[in-house]
């Protein structure tokens, strides 16, 4: 139960830092895409690296080998990894699906990381991260 009260509180405060921007005006109620979120998922360093780990994917390989091709090729044990992050979603570049699901690979800009005992706030930074895609399944 805590670490749900310490993720609403990273979010809120992500939200605060969001509005702090200049993007909002006081009162206004945010209701675009760009909202922060919380998630845990594959991120990566530059967009060629989600891409390549997607491409893999798309073509049978298991995660974690996908993640260590890409990694080695990188020549960065953290090129790309799993990570528990507080983020707001920028725009799709690609997408493929995999295992009947369809995986988008998505500029985010991360604002705070979990390091498995406490929520830390980060300077905002690009990364890619490699989720689910948003539309409804037909």
């Amino acid at each position: 139960m805590r670490a749900r009260t310490l993720a609403a509180g990273v979010v809120a405060a992500a939200l605060l830092a969001y509005c702090a921007g200049g993007k909002t005006q006081a009162g206004e109620v945010i209701t675009s895409f760009d909202q922060p979120s919380l998630g845990v998922g594959m991120i990566c360093n530059t967009a060629d690296q989600a891409q390549q780990y997607l491409q893999l994917r798309a073509e049978g390989a298991a995660a974690v080998d996908a993640l260590q091709k890409v990694n080695d090729g990188a020549h960065d044990v953290h090129a790309c990894g799993i990570a528990a992050i507080a983020y707001v979603r920028d725009k799709m570049l690609q997408c493929h699906a995999v295992e009947n699901k369809m995986l988008e690979v998505v500029r985010i800009a991360v604002l705070a990381g979990y390091d498995g005992t406490s929520w830390k706030s980060l300077p905002a930074m690009t990364q890619y991260a490699v989720m689910e895609g948003q539309g409804d399944a037909i």
